[in-house]
């Protein structure tokens, strides 16, 4: 890189993307990207130093140089590019800026890989396909910005790690209120749509999930989440207990339903008692729901849960599949009936990529299912693509539901 490339582009403000995204809006040119540097999306609190975020800065703001794009400084540790940029471009941008943030996070904290969201580092939006999506994310830097002032006024609180004492106060919480009032208080649902042109929408999966949101702010609105480690999975495995207790008051219907689960809660007392309690009429209607990562880290554990789980003539759904791993896991192989890939950032040009490894799925009977929903696009891909099975928070519009905290 000669001495010109290396010199970073000046940041502009959040005001400023603002007025500029404002005014593609009213003369909207092809070709336009926003992409979202975030340092906040990927690290813990204790973890975003002046140091770091100071490098990362740096690091965006050559590249945004590099590529003639305008860079702008959105919050305290995100950065936004702004330009016109041919596709092969931007594939090269979005991935210069994630080694360069990698690179950096591991020289300020070496070994982290484990605690990186990676896939929140780096987002890209095509503004003439994806607009209200990046106008939602800069509005949501808006809200940030106007929630750090009242802050300031107030007092700012530090957010603090999660500990053990959080996790069994959450467990005292549903003893003292009892199964009626938890699952009035915290348990949401969120529906699972079928879409069939000339066909009107129709509901064939309930998820049953405790909301993150709204049990945070009786609980540990002061907790930072990210970066808890070994002890964020120890307080999943609490409320997989509290759902499988409470599931045969909560799901008083005949509609199939799922519920989200890690494969160690299939070797507790808390799923022999729900097995014990639960009809097998019912049973036939559950589907358990196991991240895909879960299942690969614990892949012995889990044959052994299939096969109690089929023999009670329950269904597995694989959850929390992103686009670029599809196929990575042989779902038929592991006896999994569905298949949830999220719909994200960038998800269409990579199914593209896996169309095969979908059909492979439809061919085997692994019902697809797209979540995560939030634009009419992932319908049309969807489509395109045999998957007909959506969730998300457009499908809850479709489906006339308010959208549900933490879903």
């Amino acid at each position: 890189m000669n001495q010109a490339e290396s010199q970073s582009a000046k940041a502009k403000d959040l005001r400023a993307l603002v007025h500029d995204m404002g005014h593609w809006r009213h003369a909207p040119e092809g070709g336009v990207n926003l992409v979202i540097i975030s340092v906040a999306g990927a690290l813990p609190e204790a973890k975003r130093t002046p140091g770091l975020v100071a490098q990362v800065a740096e690091g965006a703001g050559g590249i945004a140089a590099k590529r003639a794009g305008t860079f702008y400084q959105v919050s305290p540790c995100d950065f936004a590019i702004m330009g016109k940029l041919q596709e092969n471009v931007l594939i090269s941008m979005v991935r210069d800026l994630k080694v360069d943030m990698l690179r950096t996070i591991e020289r300020n904290f070496p070994g982290s890989f484990g605690s990186i969201d990676q896939s929140r580092l780096v987002l890209s939006y095509e503004l003439v396909n994806n607009y209200r999506s990046a106008a939602d994310r800069i509005a949501k830097y808006a809200e940030i910005a106007q929630r750090a002032v009242a802050d300031a006024d107030g007092g700012n609180k530090q957010l603090r790690p999660l500990t053990p004492a959080d996790i069994k106060n959450v467990m005292k919480a549903y003893e003292k209120f009892g199964s009626e009032k938890f699952i009035k208080a915290f348990v949401r649902t969120q529906d699972v749509m079928l879409n069939i042109a000339g066909k009107p929408p129709e509901t064939v999966l309930r998820e049953y999930f405790i909301s993150m949101d709204l049990l945070r702010k009786p609980l540990f609105i002061d907790v930072e989440m990210r970066g808890s480690g070994r002890l964020f999975n120890e307080f999943t495995l609490v409320l997989d207990q509290i759902l499988l207790q409470a599931f045969n008051q909560m799901h008083t219907t005949d509609q199939r339903c799922s519920i989200n689960l890690n494969v160690e809660s299939v070797f507790t007392e808390a799923f022999e008692g729900f097995i014990e309690a639960t009809p097998p009429k019912v049973l036939e209607q559950v589907v358990f729901e196991f991240r895909q990562a879960n299942i690969v880290e614990n892949f012995d554990e889990f044959q052994v849960a299939r096969g109690l789980i089929k023999s009670k003539g329950a269904h597995i759904a694989v959850d929390q599949i992103f686009p670029q791993t599809v196929g990575l896991v042989d779902l038929d192989y592991i006896g999994a009936s569905i298949a949830k890939i999220h719909w994200r950032n960038g998800a269409e040009e990579i199914l593209k990529e896996r169309e095969r490894a979908v059909k492979y799925l439809i061919d085997c009977n692994v019902v697809p299912v797209l979540i995560r929903v939030d634009s009419e696009r992932a319908l049309e891909v969807g489509a395109r693509m045999g998957i007909n099975m959506f969730q998300g928070f457009l499908i809850d519009q479709k489906l006339g539901h308010r959208p549900e905290a933490g879903a």
